[in-house]
C-alpha cells in the first residue's frame, strides 16, 4: 500500500516536471525573441531538477535505469547540440537547453498516457529529436519569410537554365518506370534540383542582408559569431574561425579598445524546441500521424 502511494506521487511529479519544463521553455522563448539570448540559469536549473528527480525515482523504485537514461539523454543531446554549435548553426544557449530537454525527457512521462494517445513507435528521445528537426525547419522558414516582409526586401529569382534542364530530364525518366516508388523518388529528386538554386539564393539573402551586422563591442555577448579577424598592430586578437566568442576574448578586445565588430546573428530557435516538445508529448512521432 505504501509503495503504491509512493509510485502515485512519483507519477504526479512526472506531471509537475512537464509543467515546469513548459513554463521554463516559454520564458526562454520570449527571452530569445527579445534578446537572442537564453539565460544559463534556465538550462542549469532544468538539468539539476531532472537529475534530482530521476535519482530520487531510481532510489524509491530501486531501479537505477531512470537516472542512467537521463544522463545518457543529457550527454547525447549535448553532443548533438555541439555539432550544430561548431557548425555555426546554433548558439551556446541552444546547446544547453537541448541538453536539458534530454535530461528531462529520456522517456515518455507515463502519467500523460492518461490524457493523450501519442504515437510512440520509436524511443521518445528519437521522437523528440525528429520533431525538433521538423519544427525547426518549418519555424526557420516562416521566420525568415517574416523578416523579409518586415524589412521590405525585394526578391527576384531568375530561372537557372542548367538546374531547370536537369530537373526536366530527371522528370522524363519517370516515364521509363512503372514502379510507383521509383516514380515518386525521381519526382522528388527533380523537385529538389529545381528548387535548390532558389533555396540557396534565399538563404544567402537572409544571411547577407538581415543576419550580418556591425555592433558595438559593448553589445557583444558570449557565444556571438564574430565573422572577421580582429587585429591590433598586426597581432591577431580574434580568429573568425572560432565557433563563438568567449568572455576572455571579449575582455581582450576591450583591453585593446576595439570599438565594434562584425557579427552574424542566428535566427531565434528556442521556440521550435517548445513547439516540438508539446507536439511530441501530445502526438508522438509527427512523421507517422
Amino acid at each position: 500500500m505504501f509503495i503504491n502511494k509512493v509510485k502515485f506521487k512519483i507519477n504526479m511529479i512526472d506531471l509537475i516536471i512537464v509543467i515546469i519544463s513548459l513554463i521554463w521553455l516559454s520564458f526562454a522563448s520570449l527571452n530569445d525573441l527579445k534578446t537572442r539570448e537564453v539565460p544559463d540559469w534556465i538550462s542549469y536549473s532544468l538539468i539539476i531538477t531532472a537529475l534530482a528527480f530521476y535519482l530520487i525515482k531510481s532510489i524509491v523504485i530501486k531501479d537505477f535505469s531512470f537516472i542512467l537514461q537521463s544522463l545518457f539523454a543529457l550527454l547525447t543531446l549535448f553532443l548533438l547540440g555541439n555539432l550544430m554549435y561548431y557548425a555555426r548553426q546554433w548558439g551556446g544557449g541552444d546547446v544547453k537547453l537541448l541538453a536539458a530537454l534530454g535530461a528531462l525527457f529520456p522517456i515518455y512521462p507515463k502519467e500523460l498516457l492518461n490524457y493523450f494517445n501519442p504515437n510512440l513507435d520509436l524511443p521518445f528521445l528519437v521522437i523528440l529529436i525528429l520533431n525538433i528537426i521538423i519544427f525547426g525547419a518549418l519555424y526557420s522558414l516562416i521566420y525568415s519569410i517574416y523578416l523579409i516582409i518586415k524589412n521590405k526586401i525585394k526578391i527576384s529569382f531568375k530561372i537557372n537554365k542548367i538546374y531547370f534542364i536537369a530537373s526536366v530530364l530527371i522528370l522524363l525518366l519517370t516515364f521509363l518506370f512503372e514502379n510507383l516508388i521509383i516514380k515518386l523518388a525521381f519526382l522528388i529528386l527533380a523537385l529538389l534540383i529545381l528548387i535548390y538554386p532558389y533555396v540557396k539564393e534565399f538563404v544567402s539573402l537572409i544571411e547577407n542582408k538581415l543576419m550580418i551586422k556591425r555592433i558595438s563591442i559593448n553589445k557583444l555577448t558570449e557565444g556571438d559569431w564574430v565573422i572577421e579577424n580582429i587585429y591590433y598592430k598586426r597581432k591577431l586578437l580574434y580568429n573568425k574561425n572560432n565557433p563563438g566568442i568567449t568572455n576572455q576574448e571579449m575582455i581582450l578586445l576591450k583591453k585593446f579598445k576595439i570599438k565594434n565588430v562584425l557579427i552574424k546573428e542566428g535566427l531565434p530557435f528556442i521556440q521550435s524546441f517548445l513547439i516540438a516538445l508539446v507536439a511530441s508529448l501530445i502526438f508522438g512521432n509527427m512523421l507517422k500521424i
